[in-house]
C-alpha cells in the first residue's frame, strides 16, 4: 500500500486469546444445586415431623377413645378427638381448670335468660370425661385439675363452688 492512501500498511495483529474458563457458571449451578438440596432437607424434615405428630396424635385419640367408652361416654368418634386435641391436647391442656370451669358455668344452666336462669346438675360423667383427657393428654396438670373438682361442692343438685356455699351459708345466718 501506498503512503498517499493514508492507511498504515502494518495494523498491530493481536493474537487469538484462550477462552476464560466461564466459572462463574459452574459455582452459579454448584449454588443452585446446594439451595435445592436444602429445600428438600427441609422439606423432608417437616414430613418426618408432622407424620410423628400424625401417628402420636392417633395413638392418644385411640387410648382416650377407649377410655371414655369404658365410662359411657360413647358419642365422640376417634376421628373427631384426632382432630380437636391433636397430639398436645390443644386448648383443653393450655389451662383445663378454666375451660372446665367455663364449660361447666355455660352448660351447667337452664338456657333462660334473666330471672329464670338457675344452675342445673352437671352430670359426673362430664367431669369424668375432662379428667380422662387431662389424664391422656397433659397428665402433668393433673393436680391441679383434681384440685378444682374438690373444691366443687358436687352435691345433688348444685356445681357450685366451695367460695359462694360460704358467701350463701353466711346470708342465712
Amino acid at each position: 500500500m501506498s503512503s498517499t492512501t493514508g492507511t498504515a500498511t502494518h495494523a498491530p495483529r493481536h493474537e487469538p486469546e484462550e477462552p476464560r474458563p466461564r466459572r462463574w457458571v459452574v459455582y452459579t449451578a454448584v449454588a443452585l444445586v446446594l439451595v435445592a438440596l436444602g429445600v428438600v432437607m427441609i422439606v423432608q424434615f417437616s414430613n418426618v415431623r408432622a407424620n410423628r405428630d400424625a401417628r402420636e396424635a392417633e395413638q392418644k385419640a385411640a387410648e382416650l377413645h377407649e377410655q371414655l367408652v369404658a365410662v359411657g361416654i360413647v358419642g365422640i368418634d376417634q376421628e373427631t378427638i384426632e382432630q380437636v386435641l391433636g397430639s398436645d391436647g390443644g386448648a383443653f391442656c393450655t389451662d383445663p381448670t378454666a375451660l372446665v370451669d367455663a364449660t361447666a358455668n355455660l352448660g351447667a344452666a337452664n338456657g333462660a335468660a334473666g330471672p329464670g336462669l338457675r344452675p342445673s346438675v352437671v352430670e359426673e360423667r362430664r367431669l369424668a370425661g375432662d379428667r380422662l383427657v387431662i389424664e391422656v393428654y397433659c397428665p402433668e396438670q393433673l393436680d391441679a385439675f383434681d384440685e378444682y373438682v374438690d373444691s366443687l361442692n358436687l352435691t345433688t343438685g348444685t356445681t357450685t363452688s366451695d367460695d359462694t356455699s360460704d358467701d350463701t351459708s353466711q346470708e342465712d345466718s
